[in-house]
């Protein structure tokens, strides 16, 4: 191959390089929850400090807390349709990063604080020291080792996911 063939396969590369972070980088940031309207106030200091808990415990490994359309109305946790709207980018505009969940084994967390038991915190409190005593069977573990200033915090940022 001959100068001329290398210097249109390398601007040819770089082009293609470049179209795909326009694609998969560029054109999503601009389309990001954060230029959306906020569908909910900021999170308070102990929100955020129970958001942090939340992650740092591991409880987004098991639940989710977007739900997609084909669940919507479908229902999975107490009553039929109790999982709520579908989620929209809106909902995760004060989070980074979004919790969403990967495995699914637990219920959908999206709008536990819109569900009757979930509006309470107390209920939060008591479900996550003894889980077995709300929801026999569950295989959620207990964090009844968490001092209790950290439970209420993670009570008052699942109070949050309307």
């Amino acid at each position: 191959m001959n100068r001329e063939g290398i210097a249109y396969l390398t601007i040819t590369s770089l082009l293609i390089l470049l179209a795909g972070i326009l694609v998969t980088i560029v054109v999503p940031s601009l389309e990001s929850p954060l230029s959306t309207q906020a569908s909910r106030p900021p999170y308070t200091e102990q929100e955020l400090r129970g958001k942090m808990i939340y992650q740092r415990e591991g409880c987004w490994y098991c639940h989710t807390q977007q739900v997609r359309l084909p669940e919507v109305g479908v229902g999975t946790v107490q009553i039929k349709g109790d999982i709520g709207p579908e989620s929209k980018p809106e909902d995760f505009v004060y989070d980074k990063p979004v919790l969403w969940g990967t495995e699914r084994q637990g219920p959908d967390l999206a709008h536990i604080a819109s569900r009757p038991y979930g509006a309470v915190k107390e209920w939060h409190i008591i479900h996550l020291k003894d889980p077995q005593s709300l929801n026999p069977g569950t295989v959620m573990p207990s964090f009844a080792h968490l001092p209790e200033d950290e439970l209420e915090a993670l009570a008052a940022y699942l109070l949050t996911l309307k």
